[in-house]
C-alpha cells in the first residue's frame, strides 16, 4: 500500500475543472480556427500524417516519456506516480521497458505508426480531463467527458486498427464541403467549454 494517505491523491485529482475547461476550450478553438483559416495547409498535413515517420517517432517518444513519469514519479513529478497494486513488484521492469519498447516500435513498426502514437496520446490526454470533471457540479461539466470519451473511442480504434485513421482522413478530405461545418462545430464546442469555464466552473 502507499506509504501515507496523501499518496492516494494523484496529480490528476487536483486539477480544477475550470482549468481543464480553459485548456480544452482554447485547444478546440485554436486548432479548428487554424483548420478553417488555412484549409489547404492543414489538409496537406493530414493527408501525409498517417505515414509521417518523424512525427510518429516524436509523438511516440512523448507517449512513453509521459508513461515513464507516471511509473517513476521522480522529483517534482512525484504527484504523477501511479499505484500499481499487485504489479508493484515489477515497477522497475516496466520503467526499463518504456525506452526499449519505444525504440523497438520506431525501428520495426513503421507502417502507420503515427495513428498508433496518436491513439496512445489521446488515451493519456483524456485521463486528466476526466479526472477534473469527475463528480463535479454543474451539469455543464459533461462537455468535457463527452469530448474525452469520443477521443478515447477513436484512440482505441486507431491503436488496434491504424488503417481506420488513414481511411477516416481520406474520407474527410474527399468531402471538402464538410470541412468548414466541422471546423465551425469544433469552434462552437470550444466556445461552449470556455464560456462554461468562465461563468460556471
Amino acid at each position: 500500500m502507499p506509504e501515507n494517505i496523501t499518496q492516494f491523491y494523484h496529480a490528476y485529482d487536483m486539477i480544477q475543472l475550470s482549468w481543464a475547461g480553459y485548456i480544452l476550450g482554447a485547444f478546440l478553438i485554436l486548432t479548428h480556427a487554424a483548420a478553417l483559416l488555412f484549409p489547404k495547409k492543414v489538409q496537406g498535413i493530414l493527408s501525409r500524417s498517417a505515414r509521417n515517420d518523424k512525427a510518429a517517432a516524436i509523438l511516440l517518444a512523448v507517449d512513453f516519456l509521459w508513461f515513464a513519469i507516471m511509473l517513476g514519479g521522480w522529483g517534482p513529478f512525484a504527484p504523477m506516480k501511479i499505484w500499481l497494486y499487485e504489479f508493484e513488484g515489477i515497477r522497475g521492469l516496466l520503467i526499463i521497458l518504456c525506452p526499449i519498447t519505444c525504440i523497438l516500435l520506431i525501428t520495426f513498426i513503421k507502417d502507420l505508426l503515427f495513428p498508433r502514437a496518436l491513439g496512445m496520446f489521446g488515451l493519456l490526454a483524456a485521463a486528466p480531463l476526466l479526472s477534473a470533471a469527475f463528480l463535479k457540479d454543474p451539469g455543464t461539466r459533461l462537455l468535457i467527458p463527452i469530448w474525452s470519451y469520443i477521443v478515447i473511442t477513436l484512440s482505441i480504434f486507431w491503436i488496434a486498427k491504424p488503417y481506420l485513421y488513414r481511411n477516416m482522413v481520406s474520407a474527410l478530405l474527399a468531402r471538402p464541403r464538410l470541412w468548414a461545418p466541422l471546423c465551425l462545430t469544433g469552434i462552437a464546442y470550444g466556445i461552449a467549454v470556455l464560456v462554461s469555464s468562465i461563468l460556471y466552473w
